[in-house]
């Protein structure tokens, strides 16, 4: 397994973004269809022209997972998750925590105050998965079908997935 970080604009240029569109189609299909949404194509392509990071997990040439952050377009104090993508049969392995232990020391150095995400309120796996991180869900004043996730910089430091991120480590040793 291979770790690489892109802005948007480059996996557009290489050909990485109809990859990431098709894992995230393959994904989350089932909750948009629940939330009785059309996939955001042509809002998903444009996204990629913004300033987003991507931290990419290769197996071979195939694209496995992948996590993508920018800042807020809300309150460019806090670093926004645009989306968390792991293959399903990737899922189990600890690839979930190396795409966020890399998040972690990618913006460690940066000056923000969290972090935010939003979160389909019928995408019941990842609203839990955010608050066992240590993410508090709370209503999404624009979207009344999802919830806002924030979480304060102390995830990089003292949270639930400093710990998760650390037991993986020793396993891995072993």
């Amino acid at each position: 397994m291979e770790i690489k970080i892109f802005k948007g604009q480059q996996l557009l240029e290489n050909g990485l973004a109809d990859q990431i569109m098709a894992l995230d189609r393959k994904n989350m299909q089932s909750t948009l269809d629940a939330a009785g949404i059309d996939f955001p194509e042509d809002k998903r392509r444009k996204g990629f022209e913004s300033d987003s990071n991507f931290i990419v997990a290769f197996e071979g040439l195939k694209i496995v997972g992948y996590l993508d952050y920018l800042r807020s377009w809300n309150n460019p104090d806090y670093i926004y998750i645009g989306s968390v993508q792991v293959d399903q049969r990737h899922r189990g392995t600890g690839l979930l925590l190396i795409l966020l232990d890399r998040l972690r020391t990618s913006v460690a150095a940066q000056d923000f105050t969290g972090f935010e995400t939003n979160v389909q309120k019928t995408n019941g796996a990842a609203a839990k998965l955010y608050q066992k991180i240590g993410f508090a869900l709370e209503d999404n004043p624009r979207n009344a079908a999802s919830w806002t996730a924030r979480a304060g910089k102390e995830l990089l430091t003292d949270s639930p997935i400093v710990a998760l991120i650390e037991k993986w480590k020793k396993r891995q040793k072993k």
